[in-house]
């Protein structure tokens, strides 16, 4: 059984998290660590809902190509209690228009979506590289992001991820979730 999150128009009771918009307001003292990045989305932990995941993307896409796999992912990933979104437009992405993520929705193994929580990845490339690194060191997959469901509005510049994926990972034994790596078409 899979768990999915999809992009929405507007902020409905289901609502899970968003992506683009401005960066959340606990991260207003927190700049030194964000710097040289950009927002891209939060979302509830489908697993513990006091607990909600930001992501940041580098803002030069040179750095995000050079480093797309574990160890070196550019990728950051904070876990943190739920955080309203602030006026800060320091750290916005410029080309997504901001939308909501409505879900969570059980739906068979073999469905996926924007945001999908699965046993295993539905991946672009098969390379074993991407994953030997991170299974040897107790990662396990947890949520993958797929640009192939965004809404057809939603992004007005080039695909955040190359119109590709983002694979994130939990640690077996403390929990820590990472990006793990990301793959493009």
């Amino acid at each position: 059984m899979n768990l999915i999150a999809s992009i929405g128009k507007s902020a409905e009771n289901k609502t899970v998290g968003r992506i683009g918009g401005n960066l959340p307001c606990l991260f207003l003292d927190r700049e030194s660590e964000i710097e040289g990045y950009r927002f891209y989305m939060m979302f509830q932990n489908p697993d513990n809902h006091e607990e909600y995941f930001s992501i940041f993307v580098p803002e030069d896409y040179g750095v995000m190509i050079d480093n797309n796999t574990y160890p070196n992912c550019s990728v950051k990933v904070f876990s943190h209690r739920f955080s309203k979104e602030s006026d800060n437009t320091n750290y916005t992405l410029k080309g997504i228009k901001k939308s909501f993520l409505t879900g969570y929705s059980e739906v068979d193994d073999n469905t996926f979506d924007f945001f999908t929580k699965s046993r295993f990845p539905q991946l672009i490339q098969e390379e074993s590289y991407d994953t030997e690194k991170l299974e040897k060191e107790g990662y396990e997959f947890f949520v993958q992001i797929d640009e192939d469901y965004y809404t057809e509005d939603l992004i007005n510049e080039n695909y955040i991820f190359g119109y590709g994926a983002l694979y994130l990972y939990r640690h077996s034994e403390n929990g820590t979730v990472i990006a793990g790596f990301w793959q493009y078409s």
